[in-house]
Order: C-alpha cells, then structure tokens, then sequence
C-alpha cells in the first residue's frame, strides 16, 4: 500500500477538510495547449476577462501544486499549508505567463510554485533539521502518514492517488526550463559576484537541487539570515539589470 506523509499531524477537521479538497480539485479537466494560450493572450489584455481566465489557469493545475507540495512533506510545515502557498505561486505565475513563447504553462510554473512552497519551509520550520533518516521517535511520531489508495470520500471510487498521477496531464519540462527562465537567469547572473552567483544557483535550482536558505547557509557556513541577505542582494542587482518582465515576475 503506498502512502505519503502529511508533515505536522492534521485534525480530523483538517483531514476532512484535504480529503474534500483533493476530491474537488481531481474534478478539474487538463487544458490543451491551444487552450492556455487562449487564456494567456486574455491575461496579457487585462481586465475583466483576465481575472476569470487567471482562475480558469489555476484551477486546472492545482493537482500539480499538490504533486510539488508532497515533496515537502518531510520538512516541518503541515501540508495544508504548502499547498495553500503553492497555490499562490501558481496564481503568481499565471499572472505573467506568455503562451506565445511555446513553454507549457506547468513548465513556467514550476519555479514559483517550488519557490513559494520553499519560502513557506524557510519561514515556519526551524533552522536546524535533521538528516533525512535521522528523525528523533517524537519527530516520526508527529508524522502522520496516510493511504493514497484509501477513498477520499466514502461510496466515492477516487483516491489519492488517482488525482496526483495523471497519465494525461502535462509534465513539467526541465530542458524547456532551462531555455527560458533559467536561461535568462543564467546569463543575467554575470554582474554577481561569486558568492551572490553561488546562493542564487542553490536557492533557484540552477544545474543543482533546490536547495532552502539552511540548507545554503549549511553548504557555505552561513547563517540562514545571512543566506537570505546575500540573496535579496543579488535579486535587486539582476532587477536593475534586466527588462524581462519574465524573469523579473520570477524573481520576485
């Protein structure tokens, strides 16, 4: 039986409350292609209009927030919580995502998703963790795990993990990141020095894991505030030092 843990151990009320949830969001039909360049060209008109094709973009793809939400699990923050924030990164990225430049629109998101979800660990769980298979007894017993193959809702023939694997859904393209954003990154990264370049590669998963401001501040000998720092710096150098509105949005 497959199972995912939940990070911070949920209430019956927050148990029920996710399981309505990932029931609701696996009702939620896969755009085509053509389908959300549609809806970008309506976004980048403004209005309206823009609003309900950003909430059309995001309500799509709110199963691949919680497939990278489940990947955090482990580090202290509940998973309702990094779901929540992944959703703002989402609706972040939707808000300046270009169809026209032939990136599918879970690709674009994917570095702001991760990027919220991140933030959210940096800023609720502590500085210090564990080696991943070094968990005290009271860690693991705070880690409540779940099946994915139990329903979500009895009498309802849907599960776990039914919504988070998806055969037909669009998967995130490393190779297309890596020509877009990450690309424009890596050329804007020039004006930093060595240490900015090597937190802003860690922190954006720049030919390496994503990795959090502990987990930099570890590598380097740094402080997790000091990370931080250096990396707000070197953001507001590559702001003044580009005009893509993409990797600007990115940056944020």
């Amino acid at each position: 039986m497959k199972i995912i843990k939940t990070g911070k151990p949920l209430s019956e009320r927050e148990s029920e409350s996710l399981n309505i949830y990932l029931n609701e969001i696996g009702k939620e039909t896969i755009l085509s292609d053509d389908e959300e360049k549609q809806l970008s060209q309506q976004i980048m008109a403004g209005g309206a209009a823009a609003e309900r094709a950003i909430g059309k973009l995001t309500s799509a793809n709110l199963r691949f927030v919680v497939s990278i939400a489940k990947q955090y699990v482990d580090r202290g923050v509940a998973i309702l919580d990094l779901i929540s924030e992944g959703n703002i990164g989402l609706m972040k990225a939707a808000r300046s995502f270009d169809g026209s430049r032939g990136l599918r629109f879970v690709g674009y998101a994917e570095p702001f998703v991760r990027k919220a979800v991140e933030a959210a660990v940096n800023e609720q769980s502590g500085i210090f963790r564990l080696p991943k298979h070094e968990h005290s007894a009271e860690e693991k017993a705070n880690s409540r795990a779940f099946s994915v193959d139990a329903p979500l809702q009895n009498g309802k023939n849907v599960n776990l993990l039914s919504i988070l694997s998806d055969p037909t859904a669009a998967r995130p393209d490393q190779e297309a990141l890596e020509t877009s954003v990450k690309e424009e990154l890596l050329e804007a990264m020039n004006i930093l020095d060595n240490r900015e370049r090597n937190v802003v590669e860690a922190f954006y998963g720049i030919g390496q894991p994503h990795l959090t401001f502990a987990e930099i501040g570890e590598k380097m000998g740094l402080k997790r505030e000091r990370v931080r720092q250096i990396r707000n710096k070197a953001v507001r150098k590559l702001n003044r030092n580009t005009t893509s509105d993409m990797l600007k949005a990115y940056l944020e």
